[in-house]
């Protein structure tokens, strides 16, 4: 039986990129996603991300740790690239481990932690306008303002969003 892939990377939006991971990938499925957050990076140009965690299960200590891995190894090229990360987390346990690594390793670049998806495009939106991404930033808020996005009450559904998650 073939199950989703727990990771989907959406660049409608480019330069905004939406990517959301989901359940609890295997350590190939995760070696899969660092591959890919690696051609991304790499694609250059400034741009904004934001991970939608609201459905994901704790990392592996290992998953963990490869992550680190990456981060140290990608984060000349994050700072060149990456004008901010938002992570929409729902869980408080997911939400108290990344603190807890954030505040040991921060992100290489701005970065929020925050609840609902609106949130984060609206502030994707406004590093994107500050980068001077003017007509970018006001494609993201014609998509978040004119409802495309909604999501749910929450901002966080489990169902499929069209849009950068």
């Amino acid at each position: 039986m073939n199950r989703a892939a727990p990771f989907t990377f959406d660049d409608s939006l480019w330069p905004l990129l939406g990517v959301r991971l989901t359940g609890e990938p295997s350590r190939q499925e995760f070696e899969a996603f660092l591959d890919s957050s690696t051609r991304y990076l790499q694609r250059g140009g400034p741009h904004v991300c934001i991970f939608d965690l609201s459905a994901l299960w704790l990392l592996s200590s290992e998953q963990r740790q490869r992550h680190a891995l990456w981060l140290e190894k990608n984060a000349a090229l994050m700072r060149q690239t990456l004008l901010g990360l938002a992570y929409v987390v729902t869980s408080p346990t997911v939400v108290l481990t990344m603190s807890v690594i954030f505040h040991f390793r921060p992100p290489p670049v701005p970065y929020t932690l925050v609840t609902r998806m609106d949130s984060a495009r609206a502030w994707a939106a406004w590093h994107l306008d500050e980068a001077g991404l003017r007509t970018e930033a006001e494609r993201v808020r014609r998509q978040l303002y004119g409802g495309a996005f909604a999501g749910t009450e929450s901002g966080c559904a489990a169902a499929p969003l069209s849009g950068p998650c």
